[in-house]
């Protein structure tokens, strides 16, 4: 019965006929909306599930140890452990695909079952402190004001532990808006992107293009790049700058499901390449500081699944235990099984 078995896999196989085990089917689609497009309804369950993630105690000893007090603290922590990983490297795009992933399945312990909206910031490049995402009500709070620029709307008065950089200093939701720099996520910026070739350029345009001006624009939690995850606006922002992926993606899928390079961590001699020296420069300059010891301990080897310095769809991610590990292949296809959403 074996040799049966075999002899017809090969006459399968020698015909061209697959036997490989399909991938898992995208059985329940969720729809990422942008913002303005939401019911007033649905925007309120979004706000007031991030809310209770923001307030719900956090589960993980490690994450705890180090500072995390709440759920929301362990997934900017998250952010925090893995930043020298996950910013100006080819891991950059998939990882943040993945993080999205993991404050979705935040959401859903307090009970959000939608799908997780995104913003067009194009259509307020220029402008962004006129947003309607910037609404105290049916937004995510305005412009920072006084000493430490805390929000208003429904985030104020909530407390993030982590951060600024590699500290943890309990503050306010804060941003800065500064709308002499968004102009450069404007729609001219996200062609740029969309129309480069391969992913070694893609990302790089996607990188130092809308998402970093985007990031300069909001400067969301102190303007720190390790840690402005503390402001859930973050999240509006990275699912914009996921959607130009997929859209670059989308335009020729079956090739670029599978092209996947770039480094796998931060070069000391580099650090983060949209600032001037080395690691241990911007570390003094950004007043960042530099991962504790104890920090150390629980960062995932960057190489994991790789075998080199180089991302490959092989790449292993982890959430620091939130939820399971899972590899860039993954997430390659926002519709191949492990995620299953789309964009309208």
């Amino acid at each position: 019965m074996v040799n049966l078995v075999k002899l017809v896999a090969l006459g399968l196989a020698l015909s061209g006929i697959s036997t490989a085990k399909p991938k898992p089917a995208c059985k329940k689609m969720t729809t990422r909306q942008e913002w303005r497009d939401m019911k007033k309804a649905d925007q309120k369950k979004y706000i007031k599930a991030q809310q209770c993630v923001m307030t719900s105690p956090a589960k993980l000893p490690k994450l705890k140890a180090l500072g995390a007090k709440t759920r929301w603290d362990e997934l900017v922590m998250l952010h925090q452990v893995e930043a020298l990983q996950i910013h100006s490297t080819g891991t950059f795009l998939p990882f943040h695909r993945y993080f999205l992933h993991v404050q979705q399945f935040l959401l859903g312990e307090c009970g959000y079952k939608g799908g997780l909206p995104w913003w067009n910031e194009p259509l307020d490049a220029g402008n962004f402190i006129n947003s309607p995402l910037l609404d105290p009500v049916y937004g995510f709070g305005g412009d920072g004001t006084g000493p430490g620029l805390c929000v208003d709307g429904p985030y104020a008065n909530l407390t993030v532990s982590i951060g600024p950089g590699f500290h943890n200093q309990p503050r306010c939701v804060n941003r800065h808006i500064n709308d002499f720099f968004s102009p450069f996520t404007n729609q001219t910026f996200v062609d740029d992107a969309l129309n480069q070739p391969d992913y070694a350029t893609a990302w790089l345009a996607i990188y130092m293009g809308p998402h970093l001006f985007g990031h300069i624009a909001l400067a969301m939690m102190d303007g720190n790049s390790i840690t402005s995850p503390g402001d859930p606006l973050f999240f509006m922002h990275h699912g914009f700058v996921d959607k130009m992926w997929w859209d670059w993606q989308a335009r020729n899928l079956p090739a670029r499901l599978s092209d996947m390079n770039g480094p796998n961590a931060q070069s000391p001699e580099i650090g983060f390449i949209e600032f001037n020296g080395t690691m241990a420069e911007e570390a003094v300059e950004q007043g960042w500081g530099s991962p504790s010891p104890a920090m150390l301990a629980i960062t995932p080897n960057p190489q994991a699944g790789d075998g080199g310095p180089e991302t490959t769809l092989n790449h292993v991610m982890s959430s620091l235990g939130i939820i399971p590990d899972a590899t860039v292949r993954d997430v390659m296809d926002i519709q191949g099984g492990y995620l299953c959403y789309q964009y309208v």
